[in-house]
């Protein structure tokens, strides 16, 4: 594991890239879920009154807040799917780099 880890390392220093925290990655999902949740709820409260009493301002808010939640929600999935793709490729480039090795790695 720590091999492939270095070999990671090596990969995103490269080019100049970052590393991607999955502890943000998951609070990206936890707030966006949370603030579409919360947008959901704003929405469905205020459309559930009588016609005449509709505030609008409240429900737009609502609206945007869900929209926003779930792009956020989506952002930190995205970030997971990144984190992902980039370990498998640091893994390929590694098994590319060693091919007489015949996979008895731990």
């Amino acid at each position: 594991m720590t091999r492939q880890l270095t070999e990671f390392d090596d990969l995103r220093a490269r080019p100049g890239y970052r590393r991607l925290h999955p502890a943000w990655a998951k609070a990206e999902i936890l707030l966006g879920l949370a603030a579409a949740g919360a947008g959901l709820f704003l929405g469905q409260w205020t459309l559930s009154r009588p016609a005449a009493d509709i505030s609008w301002g409240p429900a737009a808010g609502g609206l945007a807040l869900f929209v926003l939640g779930a792009y956020l929600a989506l952002a930190g999935h995205r970030s997971h799917l990144y984190q992902s793709g980039n370990q498998r490729t640091a893994y390929l480039a590694e098994i590319l780099r060693h091919p007489n090795d015949k996979g008895g790695r731990a």
